[in-house]
This record gives structure tokens, sequence and C-alpha cells, in this order.
């Protein structure tokens, strides 16, 4: 059975590995594109959203238009992990 600070401990580990996971992606696209691929998967969603909504899928427009903002926080979190 494990303790509540084993879990505890667990998760953390957990969490450092996903936000490794997603700085080492980062930054594997900064040299060859010269912009994080979080940029360039919010710039990506909104011209797909706007495309969608244009040729009359509003509701798949609606839908990926609501990615942007994860993508920020997930850059946000890979810029906050560099500050350590």
């Amino acid at each position: 059975m494990t303790t509540p600070q084993t879990a505890l401990a667990e998760e953390r580990v957990r969490s450092d590995r996903a936000e490794e996971l997603l700085r080492t992606v980062d930054e594997s696209t900064k040299p060859s594109l010269g912009i994080s691929l979080f940029h360039l998967l919010t710039l990506g969603s909104i011209g797909a959203s706007i495309a969608l909504f244009l040729s009359g899928k509003k509701e798949a427009g609606i839908f990926v238009g609501l990615w942007p903002p994860t993508f920020q926080a997930l850059k946000s979190v890979v810029d906050k992990m560099e500050k350590r």
C-alpha cells in the first residue's frame, strides 16, 4: 500500500518527466525553424480555425479555435521550467 507521501513523490516524478519532454520537443524545433513549436502550433491552429469557419464548418472551426490557449499554456510551462 502506498502512503500519501509516496504517491506525491511519484506524481512529481511524472510531472517532471512530462515537462522535460515538452522542453526537449520545443528546443528541437527552434534551431531548424527559428520559432518555438508551440508558437507554430498556435499560429497553425488559428489559421485552420479561420479556414474551417469560412468554409462552412463552423463548429469544427470553433473547436480548433479553442486550441491556441492550450499551446500557449504548454509554452508557459516550458518557459517556467527553463527559469529553474
